[in-house]
């Protein structure tokens, strides 16, 4: 077996391997998000979608598949970077913070690293991340650096 062969078979086994939870681990809920460079909004704003007309049209427009949502335990948050001079920018979701019966969903714009190496092209980034509806409101506040 020539070295080329070998690196992909390890590479190959390495990833089945971690692919399966250990034993004894406890399985948690599947996080449901999507993120992309191209076909935000042209300024960082956020929203909250509580309806499957809305959803679809969103999906629509950033180009993703329909995720199946249950409106009545979920909402979806889509919040947009705004248009960037570069690649590298990204849509953060910080852990959610619980006020009585309202949720308070905090997002900010992750900037590229000093000195990375990004596209050179105009994007805007986006995400959307599914949280789970709480009693009350849910609140969405961008954190500025």
């Amino acid at each position: 077996m020539n070295l080329p062969s070998l690196s992909l078979s390890l590479c190959l086994l390495l990833g089945a391997l971690t692919a399966w939870p250990a034993a004894g681990t406890a399985q948690t809920e599947e996080v449901q998000e999507w993120r992309g460079q191209y076909g935000g909004e042209e300024a960082p704003v956020a929203e909250v979608v509580t309806h499957p007309a809305r959803l679809a049209k969103l999906c629509r427009r950033l180009d993703l598949k329909l995720p199946q949502i249950d409106f009545k335990k979920d909402s979806a948050v889509v919040a947009h970077a705004g248009l960037r001079p570069t690649g590298g920018y990204a849509v953060e979701f910080l852990d959610p913070v619980p006020q009585g019966d309202d949720l308070l969903v905090r997002w900010r714009v992750r900037r590229p690293a000093p000195g990375s190496y990004v596209t050179q092209a105009l994007t805007r980034p986006w995400k959307v991340k599914i949280f789970a509806r709480p009693k009350g409101t849910l609140k969405v506040e961008q954190v500025k650096d």
